[in-house]
């Protein structure tokens, strides 16, 4: 497993699409990724998104589920 914290936050658009072109490939490849962003549209490059608030999963958002309103709405969740 990699983890990442905010791999591509103020990288030039061409890196950023080489980063995600790496990461797929490694991915395909059988290593796991968990990705910390604060960038919404990097959202998009991976199969689940989790939404925390004050330390805890508040939503799970599977690709096929995504959709940036969803994310946002759920950041604003009370945590239980």
């Amino acid at each position: 497993m990699i983890l990442l914290d905010d791999p591509t936050r103020g990288v030039d658009l061409g890196t950023k699409a080489r980063i995600y072109q790496i990461i797929r490939e490694e991915a395909a490849n059988g290593r796991s990724f968990l990705w910390y962003s604060t960038e919404n549209e990097e959202l998009s490059e991976c199969d689940r998104c989790y939404v925390l608030r004050d330390g805890r999963i508040v939503d799970e958002v599977d690709r096929a589920e995504f959709s940036e309103e969803r994310v946002v709405a759920a950041s604003f969740q009370e945590v239980r």
